[in-house]
């Protein structure tokens, strides 16, 4: 025990070589042994799903008072590049004594360059869902990214799901359908970012946890690599699609909330991954669904929406849905 202490108090970054993939489900690290947790661990775990849920709605009102403003909404780029920035280095510090979250590791920047574009795509289409919808409505279309993976992972992979599976995806399907009919009168453009956003995540998605499995490495390690090294892809694009804002004529709440989006988008990276690591993915899944009701109630709240009985029915049958399917896929793989 005393040699594994002094051989931690050390930090190191090891090379790590990618492995011939078997499955494009990710691994994450976990003990071979598993044992009953003590009261406080449980204690921890109820920490960081508590910290993950507020970063998650903290987040999304924080990004959407960032994008009110003309000048940043022009700024999408460093915006994202800002995140990430953020992400890495909490990333970083986590790594480092005493915290020691988990151990770093470097990986080949040429081989970490794909997933490190699916990651700027994902989340910049996001922003720009956030920026072009409600609240209520950019929550609601993320939940089209499960319908997503598994059509993507048919077409892809030729995987297959049950009937029981099918019938909540169809749900989930109906249920945003119900609920978009109203915004794609009015904001047809906002419908299209949607519809990209939830899809280049669940690329994304797919793609990361391939990664994950052929480095051999857990979530937030391959994200410490990833999160520096998209900023440096964006920065040649940021000329052509930004614009350069005066920083002197942006609201000092603004440019508050703009550096409290990126604390939270790293708190929010960094504990998703410790959640499932400590926990499972169900848990992480049910944590979530509770996060999509909490900021559809929170989003419809601050704009003052008053919901049709029709919208009613497709938020049950869309967050019903991918509750079922949570399940569901879980009891599979055991």
């Amino acid at each position: 025990m005393e040699e594994e202490k002094r051989a931690s108090a050390e930090f190191l970054m090891d090379e790590v070589s990618p492995r011939p993939s078997t499955s494009s489900l990710p691994q994450f690290e976990k003990t071979a042994t598993p044992t009953p947790p003590s009261t406080k661990e449980q204690i921890v775990t109820c920490a960081w799903i508590a910290l993950n849920t507020v970063a998650t709605i903290c987040l999304i009102f924080l990004s959407k008072k960032v994008f009110s403003d003309a000048q940043l909404k022009a700024c999408q780029l460093m915006v994202v590049m800002w995140h990430f920035a953020a992400t890495g280095l909490v990333l970083y510090i986590s790594t480092r004594a005493p915290f020691r979250v988990f151990k770093a590791v470097r990986l080949s920047p040429w081989q970490m360059a794909p997933v490190c574009a699916f990651f700027a795509g994902y989340v910049i289409l996001g922003n720009l869902s956030l920026t072009y919808n409600s609240i209520g409505f950019y929550q609601l279309a993320k939940v089209m990214t499960t319908p997503c993976v598994v059509l993507l992972n048919f077409v892809l992979f030729r995987k297959t799901i049950t009937r029981y599976m099918l019938a909540a995806i169809v749900a989930i399907c109906i249920g945003v359908a119900l609920t978009i009919r109203a915004s794609a009168q009015t904001q047809l453009f906002g419908v299209i970012i949607a519809v990209m956003a939830f899809t280049s995540t669940a690329l994304y998605q797919i793609w990361i946890g391939k990664k994950i499995e052929d480095f051999e490495v857990s979530g937030p390690q391959l994200l410490l690599n990833q999160a520096p090294l998209s900023v440096i892809l964006l920065v040649p694009f940021v000329p052509f699609f930004d614009k350069m804002p005066d920083v002197h004529a942006i609201p000092t709440d603004i440019i508050l909330a703009l550096c409290a989006s990126g604390i939270m988008a790293s708190l929010l990276n960094l504990s998703q991954f410790l959640i499932i690591g400590r926990t499972s993915a169900l848990t992480f899944n049910v944590v979530g669904h509770l996060k999509t009701i909490l900021i559809l109630s929170f989003g419809w709240y601050s704009d003052g929406t008053i919901l049709s009985d029709k919208e009613i029915a497709g938020i049950v049958l869309a967050l019903g849905g991918g509750w079922v399917y949570s399940h569901l896929s879980m009891n599979r793989k055991k």
